[in-house]
């Protein structure tokens, strides 16, 4: 093993140490690794011979560092995260960075998280009732953070390698789980729903096309008047509507944006829908083209990509096109964003009717009609259910709404039990067992 040298410098904060060591040499030059500012001899002494032992066990100098894992976090989501990642992704991420992680994690040197640190961490989210799948997005940010910072050369060793949440051998967390079960909504519910919200209210087409299609709620606000063809009775499900937050997380925002990606598990489908549902389409499209002609300033919107119409997966992905407005400050005068589009759901001026809309409807279903348990994923399961109820096929449901797996849809026809399926249950029941 090469000598370490340590050399007395001074700088303009006073006399400092220093280590040197030669690594392999390049094109036969000789090469040397070293670093500077140690405050005694003997410290300059160790972290050299630390340096020179990871570099003669896996050829690697390590960077001498007192990052925090706070500032790693930030490091990792402008460098990598931001640069590999969609935009809704990359604002998941810091949502989760700066609500869970950090509070608890940040304040340490990346060099002093151990593994069970870690772990102790993923526990209290789990003890204090957070869902599965917070749980999940928050180990994997944390065990990719580490990666970036071993590939950085930041570390020798990830702590969050191999990790496993603990359940306390089988023990409940000690706050139920933050999740709210999707219910099946009776007849009655919805029509006492429609008759709270009925046509001509901005929540009302959103919520038919949830309650008589099964769409997600980012993809029944993606949906543009190309997507549905009235004729042959179909709607393509082409998109899905998401927004980007800045430093504000209103809608008009200049830090901001609404965007298209492509619809979750690239679930592009054709369906067909009903008659109602039909009808309910054409008397707002003639109503749209009506507004459109004749308001003046009627505001149109664009984006940077032309849309696809077909409910076929294309080839190559449309993982981002964003969504400008006539005279906004972030349309550039249509500069960037000159594919003119037809929104759905819109004002009578023309204006996005967001899917933050549904935030304040569903407050009032759960107050004014008692029905906390509502929740727009809802008419989801409840589409899904009145079909598995009158008989059809799994197979149909499943393409329908875009599952990826037909034991997605299994498991909402095994999760709401209606009337009618309980009624005709028992009817098995006496047949099986008449006397």
């Amino acid at each position: 093993m090469a000598s370490i040298c340590i050399t007395k410098r001074k700088n303009k904060n006073g006399i400092v140490w220093q280590y040197r060591f030669e690594i392999g040499s390049v094109n036969g030059n000789r090469q040397w690794e070293s670093k500077s500012g140690f405050a005694t001899k003997r410290e300059a002494l160790e972290a050299g011979k630390k340096a020179q032992q990871m570099y003669d066990s896996t050829g690697r100098v390590l960077r001498q560092t007192e990052m925090t894992y706070s500032d790693l976090l930030d490091h990792w989501v402008e460098q990598e995260v931001s640069q590999t990642c969609k935009p809704n992704t990359v604002d998941n991420y810091r949502k989760k960075i700066n609500l869970y992680i950090k509070p608890e994690l940040g304040r340490y040197r990346i060099k002093s998280i151990t593994k069970q640190n870690i772990k102790d961490f993923l526990l209290k989210l789990y003890n204090d009732g957070f869902s599965p799948n917070t749980i999940s997005v928050c180990r994997g940010i944390i065990t990719k953070s580490f990666t970036y910072a071993v590939d950085s050369d930041f570390i020798a060793v990830s702590p969050a390698d191999h990790i496993r949440i603990s359940r306390q051998s089988g023990l409940p967390p000690r706050v139920p789980t933050r999740t709210a079960p999707h219910v099946y909504i009776p007849a009655d519910r919805m029509e006492e729903i429609f008759e709270r919200f009925p046509e001509g209210t901005s929540c009302h087409l959103p919520m038919m096309i949830g309650y008589h299609c099964g769409l997600r709620l980012g993809e029944v606000f993606g949906l543009t008047w190309e997507d549905i063809d009235l004729e042959n009775r179909t709607l393509s499900v082409n998109r899905q509507v998401q927004w980007i937050s800045g430093s504000s997380d209103t809608d008009d925002s200049d830090s901001g944006y609404w965007y298209f990606s492509e619809p979750k598990y690239r679930s592009y489908r054709t369906i067909d829908i009903d008659e109602a549902l039909t009808e309910l389409l054409a008397r707002e499209k003639a109503k749209y083209e009506a507004e459109r002609l004749n308001t003046e300033d009627y505001v149109t919107y664009y984006t940077e990509q032309p849309l696809i119409h077909t409910g076929i997966k294309p080839e190559h992905p449309q993982a981002f096109n964003k969504i400008s407005r006539s005279g906004s400050k972030d349309s550039g005068s249509k500069d960037n964003s000159n594919e003119e589009i037809h929104l759905i759901h819109v004002r009578n001026n023309g204006t996005f009717i967001s899917p933050r809309t549904l935030k304040h409807t569903s407050s009032v279903i759960h107050h004014q009609l008692n029905f906390p348990e509502f929740d727009f994923h809802s008419l989801r399961h409840t589409h899904a259910t009145m079909l598995l109820e009158h008989g059809a096929p799994l197979v149909y449901i499943q393409r329908r709404l875009g599952h990826t797996k037909v034991k997605v849809t299994t498991d909402i026809k095994t999760n709401h039990l209606t009337a009618d399926m309980r009624s005709q249950g028992n009817s098995i029941l006496n047949e099986i067992y008449h006397p």
